[in-house]
C-alpha cells in the first residue's frame, strides 16, 4: 500500500513539471514574437530628425590690424655732465639753482680769484723782463756780427760771436718760458669762474656760499633734458623687424593722458652674447607729445609701442571663439544654419581678436560661434542666438525695459 501511494505521488509531481515546462515555452514564444514585431515596426518607421544645438554667434570683424612691439624703458639723457672744481678756493658767488636752464659758457659760480689774479700779474711782469733781456742780448749779438763781417778781428773774436749767439738763444728760451707761465696763470684765473660746458638744465648743486671747494669734486650737474632717449633691449630674433627711423609712441604714469612720440635713432650692431639681446636707442620729442610737454624728466618709466606692420582689411575672430587641437587653431562658423569647421591660419593679434588669413576660407560675411563651439561637430544643425558686442548700444526698447526693471526693484 505504501509503495502504491509513493508511486501515485511521483506521478503527480511529474505531471505538474510537464505542465510548467509547457507554460514557460508558450510565454517565451509569445515574448519573442512581440520583440520581433517591435523590431520590425522600428525598422519600418522613418529616421528621427537631428536636434539642433543652441549656440551664440558673432559677426566676423573686418578692420585694420597691426603687428606691434611693446617694451618698457627709463628715460635717459646721453648728455649729462658733472662740473667739478679745478681749484681749492672759497665760493664767493652762486648764479644758478637746480632747475635753471643754461647755455654753453654761462657762468654758474665764482670762486675767490685774488691769488690767481696776482699770479697772473707776476707772470706778465716776468714776460716783460724776459722780453727786455732778449732785446738787449739781440742788440749785442747784432753788433758782434756786424764787427765780424767788417773784418775787425782785433776788436772781436769768433769765440765772442759764438758766446753772444748762445746768450741770444737762452734769452729767447726765457721769454717763451715766461709766456708759458703767464698762460698757465691765466688758465688758473679762469678756473676760478665755473661755467656750463653744455646746454641743459642744472639738476644738482653741491656747493654753498663760503664753501671751500675740493679739486676734482662735483659742484654742479647739468643734464640735457630736451633731447631725451629711451634705451631698451630686444631679442635678437626681432633684429630684422627693427629699422632706424621707425616711429613709436609711448605713455607714462608720470603724465596721465599724455601720448609721447618718437623714433628709433640707433640700433646696436652687436648682440649681447650673455642675454642674446640687442640695444635699441629711441629719441623722444617732448614738444611733439599730445598735449606738448616742455621737458621730460630723466628716470621716468615709459611704455613703448612700435608698429612694425599693418593689414588694412583683416578678418578678425574673437579669441573666445577659438578652439585648439594640438598645434591647430579652429573655429566654427554658421552657414545656412549648419556648423562648418574652419582651420584658422593665424595672422596678427591683439588682446581680444586674432586675424585669420584669407587662405583659411573664412569669409567677411561669416558668423563665428562664440558660445557652444565645444559641443559641435562639422555639419551639425544650429539654433542661433545672435551675440551683441559689448560696445554696441542697446536698442531703445531694451534701455527702457532695463530702466523700468531697475525702478521697480528700487521701489
Amino acid at each position: 500500500m505504501k509503495f502504491a501511494r509513493l508511486a501515485n505521488g511521483l506521478g503527480i509531481l511529474l505531471l505538474l513539471g510537464s505542465l510548467w515546462t509547457a507554460a514557460c515555452s508558450v510565454e517565451g514564444r509569445a515574448a519573442s514574437g512581440q520583440e520581433s514585431e517591435t523590431a520590425n515596426a522600428s525598422a519600418d518607421s522613418p529616421e528621427a530628425p537631428q536636434e539642433a544645438t543652441l549656440v551664440r554667434v558673432q559677426n566676423v570683424l573686418v578692420a585694420p590690424m597691426e603687428l606691434k612691439l611693446e617694451a618698457t624703458a627709463n628715460i635717459e639723457s646721453l648728455d649729462s655732465v658733472d662740473v667739478v672744481a679745478e681749484r681749492a678756493e672759497p665760493v664767493l658767488e652762486i648764479l644758478v639753482e637746480e632747475g635753471d636752464r643754461v647755455r654753453p659758457g654761462q657762468v654758474l659760480a665764482r670762486l675767490r680769484s685774488s691769488l690767481a689774479s696776482l699770479s697772473l700779474q707776476e707772470a706778465v711782469v716776468r714776460v716783460s723782463e724776459a722780453s727786455d733781456e732778449l732785446a738787449r742780448v739781440q742788440r749785442d749779438h747784432d753788433r758782434n756780427l756786424k764787427l765780424a763781417k767788417e773784418g775787425q778781428t782785433s776788436l772781436i773774436s769768433e769765440r765772442e760771436v759764438e758766446t753772444s749767439a748762445q746768450a741770444l738763444l737762452a734769452a729767447k728760451t726765457r721769454v717763451e718760458s715766461a709766456k708759458l707761465s703767464r698762460d698757465l696763470a691765466a688758465v688758473d684765473l679762469e678756473r676760478c669762474t665755473l661755467t656750463a660746458p653744455i646746454a641743459g638744465t642744472v639738476t644738482a648743486r653741491d656747493i654753498s656760499l663760503g664753501d671751500m671747494t675740493t679739486m676734482g669734486a662735483r659742484v654742479f650737474q647739468i643734464v640735457d633734458l630736451h633731447h631725451p632717449k629711451a634705451i631698451f633691449y630686444r631679442p635678437q630674433r626681432e633684429l630684422s623687424l627693427l629699422q632706424v627711423g621707425q616711429k613709436l609712441s609711448a605713455t607714462s604714469e608720470a603724465f596721465p593722458g599724455v601720448l609721447l612720440h618718437g623714433e628709433i635713432e640707433r640700433i646696436s650692431p652687436i648682440v649681447d652674447t650673455q642675454s642674446g639681446t640687442i640695444k635699441v636707442t629711441a629719441a623722444i620729442d617732448p614738444s611733439a607729445a599730445e598735449p606738448p610737454l616742455d621737458l621730460l624728466p630723466v628716470g621716468i618709466l615709459v611704455r613703448l609701442e612700435l608698429v612694425l606692420d599693418r593689414h588694412e582689411e583683416a578678418l578678425l575672430i574673437p579669441k573666445r571663439a577659438l578652439l585648439y587641437e594640438g598645434q591647430k587653431v579652429l573655429c566654427y562658423v554658421a552657414r545656412d544654419g549648419v556648423a562648418k569647421r574652419i582651420e584658422v591660419i593665424p595672422g596678427f593679434e591683439d588682446p581680444e581678436y586674432l586675424e585669420c588669413l584669407p587662405a583659411a576660407g573664412l569669409l567677411a560675411t561669416d558668423q563665428v560661434v562664440v558660445v557652444g563651439a565645444d559641443r559641435l561637430a562639422d555639419g551639425d544643425l544650429l539654433e542661433i542666438l545672435q551675440d551683441q558686442p559689448e560696445d554696441e548700444e542697446p536698442a531703445p526698447g531694451e534701455t527702457d525695459t532695463a530702466a523700468a526693471t531697475t525702478s521697480a526693484t528700487t521701489d
